[in-house]
C-alpha cells in the first residue's frame, strides 16, 4: 500500500486527505499547525506531558514582518537560563556595535632606546588587543613575525624583559559567576586581553588496564612553574573523556580527576591556561633566546610589573597583526559554540561603548545596547557572554525580541550566516535531520546539565520568517525524548 505525507493546512490538508483516501492510499500523517496558535498549543501541550512536570519551559515566536508586540508563546516571560544561547545576544550585538569588518589588533612595541650595537635598553611589549585566535594552532608564525620585525628594526640584545600585555580586558580573566567545576577545563578559559593556544592546553596519559592510575606523561605545551596533581585512574574501553582539570586563573596548582578510556596508547584531555599573557611573554622570551636575540629579564606582565610598582615607558609599535575578520569569527563563535571567543567578542563591546572591557561591564553593555534597540531587558541577568554561567537568566520573550530586531539591521545577514542550520551544520547537524525541520531551523542551541535550548530563526513553507525562543531547563528524562519533542515544534513551525 502506497503512503501519503501530508504537510498541507486546513481545508487544503482535509481535501487531500479525502483525495488519497479515495485513491487508496494510507495517511501517515494529515494534521499540521496552520497557525501560530496552534504552534504555541503543540508547546503547551508537551509542557504539560507528565514527564515534564518538573521541567521550567517557555516558547515564543515573532514573525519578523511584525512588531514586538504581537509576539505569542507559553510561558514567555520567564526568566529561564540561556546556556549558550547567550551566544546569539552577544554575537548579534557585536555584528552590529563592531561591525562585520572589525578586526582585532595585536601589537609588537618597545620602550627604551636602542643603541648603535643593536641593544635596546627597555623592554618589548605584547600589547594584546582581544583576538582569541591569535596563535590558535601554534606560535611558530606569529613568534617569526615578531623576530623578523624585531630583527628589521637592528635589535639584537634586549636588556628589559618581553612583557605580555593584557589590559585591554582589565585583570579579571572570568565572570565571578562561573563554577568552580568549569574553570580548569578548556571550555573555561578566561577571555585575557593577550590569548594564545585558545588559551588551552593538552594533558597526555598512558591508558593501562582498567582501575589502575593512568601515568601523566606530559602536557601540550609545557607548564613551567605549574604543579600537576594527577588524580586521573583508567576507566573501561570506550567510556570516553571522563576528565576533569581543576584549577583557577593566575594560580600555580593544577588538579587532575575523573578517569580516561582503557584500549589507547595515549589519551589527552584539555585544560585552561592559568595566565596565558605570561605564557605568551615567556614562551616569546624564550624563544628569541633560542634565535641568538638575549632577553635579559626573561618574560612577565604588564599585570606582575603594576603590582611591583614599575611604570611601562613610552612605546613605539614596530608590528600590528590582525584577526581575520569579526564576520569570519563569528561563525566559529555560534557553529562550534566556542565559548572563548563568545568570551572575547562580548569584552570587546565593553571596551567600545564603555572604555573598559572586564565582565561587568561588558555585560552591562551589551544589556544597555538591547535596550536602546527597544528590547525591554527587565528582570534579564547577562553575567557572561557565552551561557556558561547559571546566574545568568533570559525570558523567551526577550530572546525572541532580540532577534527579531536584529533581523533589521543592515548587517543582519553575516549574524544570520554564522547560526547552524537544523540537521546539516554545526551543534545542529545531529538534530532535525530528515524532518521538515531539515534547512528550514537556523539556531544557536544551549545545553547544560538538565538544559536544553534553541533560539533562531524559521522560515516557514508558506514564505513566512519567524524568530523564535524554546527552553526547556531542569528536565529529568533523556535528552533524546527532549530534543524529539523540540523537533516536534520545529515541524509545526515548518507548516507555518
Amino acid at each position: 500500500m502506497k503512503r501519503v505525507r501530508s504537510g498541507l493546512t486546513g481545508a487544503k490538508t482535509n481535501r487531500v486527505a479525502l483525495w488519497a483516501v479515495a485513491l487508496g492510499f494510507t495517511v501517515l500523517r494529515l494534521t499540521s499547525a496552520g497557525t501560530v496558535e496552534e504552534v504555541v498549543a503543540e508547546f503547551s501541550r508537551i509542557a504539560s506531558q507528565p514527564v515534564f512536570r518538573t521541567t521550567l519551559t517557555g516558547f515564543c515566536l515573532i514573525e519578523l514582518k511584525a512588531n514586538l508586540d504581537t509576539a505569542t508563546g507559553y510561558q514567555m516571560d520567564t526568566p529561564l537560563v540561556p546556556a549558550s544561547t547567550m551566544k546569539v545576544i552577544t554575537t548579534a550585538a557585536a555584528n552590529e556595535i563592531l561591525g562585520p569588518n572589525f578586526r582585532f589588533e595585536t601589537e609588537l612595541q618597545t620602550t627604551g632606546s636602542l643603541d648603535d650595537a643593536g641593544v635596546l635598553q627597555g623592554d618589548v611589549i605584547l600589547r594584546g588587543g582581544g583576538d582569541p585566535t591569535l596563535g590558535a594552532d601554534g606560535t611558530d608564525e606569529i613568534f617569526l613575525r615578531w623576530e623578523t620585525a624585531l630583527r628589521e628594526k637592528g635589535v639584537k640584545k634586549i636588556t628589559g624583559s618581553v612583557v605580555g600585555d593584557a589590559s585591554i580586558f582589565g585583570s579579571p580573566l572570568i565572570p565571578d559567576s562561573w563554577q568552580w567545576g568549569d574553570l580548569g577545563n578548556y571550555y573555561g578559559a578566561g577571555a585575557c586581553g593577550l590569548s594564545v593556544l585558545r588559551n588551552s592546553f593538552r594533558a597526555v596519559f598512558s591508558t593501562p588496564a582498567a582501575g589502575r592510575q593512568a601515568p601523566l606523561l606530559r602536557t601540550e605545551p609545557e607548564l613551567p612553574r605549574i604543579q600537576i596533581f594527577n588524580e586521573v585512574r583508567v576507566g573501561a574501553a570506550g567510556s570516553g573523556d571522563q576528565g576533569y582539570i581543576y584549577s583557577d586563573p593566575y594560580g600555580s596548582v593544577i588538579t587532575l580527576r575523573g578517569t580516561v578510556p582503557a584500549g589507547a596508547a595515549t589519551f589527552s584531555i584539555k585544560g585552561s591556561l592559568p595566565d596565558p599573557a605570561r605564557f605568551c611573554a615567556e614562551r616569546f622570551a624564550e624563544y628569541l633566546v633560542r634565535k641568538g636575540i638575549p632577553v635579559s629579564g626573561g618574560g612577565t606582565t604588564e599585570r606582575l610589573l603594576t603590582a611591583e610598582g614599575r611604570e611601562i615607558g613610552a612605546r613605539m609599535t614596530l608590528d600590528s597583526l590582525p584577526s581575520e575578520p569579526l564576520s569570519t569569527i563569528l561563525v566559529t563563535t555560534n557553529l562550534r559554540s566556542d565559548n572563548l571567543k563568545a568570551e572575547s567578542i562580548q569584552r570587546m563591546i565593553g571596551v567600545k561603548l564603555k572604555g573598559k572591557g572586564d565582565p561587568a561591564t561588558s555585560a552591562q553593555a551589551v544589556t544597555d545596547y538591547w535596550t536602546g534597540r527597544g528590547v525591554d531587558m527587565v528582570g534579564s541577568v547577562l553575567s557572561d557572554g557565552c551561557g556558561l554561567s547559571r546566574a545568568n537568566a533570559i525570558t523567551p520573550r526577550q530572546m525572541a525580541s532580540i532577534l527579531r530586531i536584529a533581523a533589521d539591521h543592515e548587517h543582519f545577514s553575516t549574524f544570520y550566516d554564522s547560526l547552524p542550520i537544523a540537521g546539516r551544520s554545526g551543534t545542529l547537524r545531529s538534530i532535525g535531520g530528515g524532518t521538515a525541520a531539515e534547512g528550514r531551523i537556523h539556531a544557536k542551541s544551549g545545553t547544560m546539565g538538565r538544559v536544553r535550548n534553541y533560539v533562531g530563526y524559521v522560515n516557514a513553507r508558506s514564505g513566512r520568517k519567524f524568530a523564535f525562543a524554546l527552553f526547556f531547563t531542569n528536565y529529568t528524562v533523556d535528552s533524546i525524548t527532549v530534543k524529539s519533542k523540540i523537533v516536534s515544534v520545529w515541524n509545526a513551525m515548518v507548516d507555518l
